[in-house]
């Protein structure tokens, strides 16, 4: 009898003991397992922070790209963008200073999940003065339109259209479709992007913030174009007026012009709208001038087998790119485009802009980044 007493308690014992060792283990495993949550929060929230700084540093990049060229988008300047799971809020905030010049801060505030981030760069405005002589050049300075091809509304490039640039930019939605071929860097959208072929070499970016098309620095750039035309007698009432070789190499047309076609050497401009015919346009600009500028704002169609060595502005009109025509310049539009049939668009000699005729001054804002924060 005692010994069966004897070896209950020693069973009791054990059970206890048993018990004892798993309560023990449960209590270990839970705090590791609380241990490892706290850590794997940890780590989430440190990606997260980084996440929203980098975010904070995009949206803060796009912004200043926004108004490198016009200090005066700054003030009351405000977005809110989304990126990659978060999102950002710039703003402008507009600096006193002493000694007269302008300046301004962009702060960016990135959010992702828990990670907030602010970043800030101090801006400050440094006028240049365009066009000015230099000693041994030909032509001024150089007027720089940011892009190869710049768009102020819908850009729709379909057929057989081809094009070999490096930046492109819409204030509208972007469709490539059919056989088009367009071999870019970058393309821009204030809308969506339908992009046909996408094999990872193109970044393409929607919701984009609009790029000001006729701007005050841009006007001038035109005036003077113009009074190099006024200076040479080079100013005519109709197309058919004007001579392939313009004296100063700038024409301005004040009248008619349907049915233009000419082979010409110059910068060709036209104050109201202009009806290109096809096959008989072969414009050829000299001194990385313009080729071709048009004010009007109805539709300008050049197609069959025109050819344009130059930039093409076109600020208040829309474009009609069709048959063979080809253009070697960066091209400014101010409404929409479209390009078809078998139409090419390429980089040209003058690359994103074109150079200024001398003695004719253009003031540019040019924003630099004074400090990081």
């Amino acid at each position: 009898m005692r010994t069966r007493q004897k070896q209950g308690q020693r069973n009791g014992s054990a059970v206890v003991a048993v018990l004892g060792v798993i309560s023990v283990i449960m209590i270990v495993s839970g705090m590791l397992a609380r241990s490892a949550t706290r850590q794997m929060r940890a780590t989430q929230i440190t990606r997260e922070m980084l996440k929203a700084r980098l975010i904070a540093e995009s949206g803060l990049n796009k912004a200043y790209n926004a108004v490198k060229t016009d200090f005066d988008r700054l003030n009351g300047f405000t977005e809110t963008l989304a990126f990659g799971g978060g999102s950002c809020t710039v703003r402008a905030e507009m600096l006193t200073s002493e000694d007269g010049r302008e300046r301004a801060r962009l702060v960016s505030e990135g959010v992702c999940g828990l990670g907030r981030a602010r970043v800030s760069a101090d801006l400050e405005n440094v006028t240049r003065v365009l066009g000015d002589d230099q000693a041994g050049s030909v032509a001024g300075d150089y007027f720089d339109l940011l892009f190869d091809l710049l768009v102020g509304g819908i850009l729709d490039l379909k057929g057989n259209f081809k094009a070999t640039v490096t930046d492109i930019h819409a204030n509208g939605n972007v469709k490539l479709t059919g056989s088009s071929n367009v071999d870019a860097m970058r393309v821009s959208s204030t809308g969506t992007i339908e992009w046909k072929k996408n094999d990872g070499t193109v970044t393409l970016l929607t919701n984009q913030s609009p790029v000001e098309i006729l701007s005050a620095a841009l006007t001038e750039a035109i005036n003077a174009f113009i009074a190099v035309a006024e200076e040479n007698g080079a100013v005519y009432a109709r197309g058919s007026d004007i001579p392939s070789s313009p004296p100063g190499g700038v024409a301005v047309c004040t009248g008619s012009s349907d049915g233009w076609s000419k082979t010409g050497t110059g910068t060709f401009i036209f104050l109201g709208d202009v009806k290109l015919q096809g096959s008989g346009v072969n414009l050829t600009a000299q001194n990385g001038y313009p080729a071709l500028i048009v004010l009007g704002t109805g539709e300008v169609k050049i197609n069959a087998n025109a050819v344009i060595r130059g930039a093409v502005i076109m600020p208040n009109a829309s474009f009609h790119l069709n048959g063979h025509a080809v253009i070697y310049g960066a091209v400014l539009i101010g409404q929409g485009m479209t390009g078809n049939g078998t139409a090419d668009l390429y980089a040209g000699d003058s690359g994103q802009g074109f150079s200024l005729p001398p003695t004719h001054q253009v003031e540019q804002d040019y924003v630099v980044v004074t400090a990081w924060h």
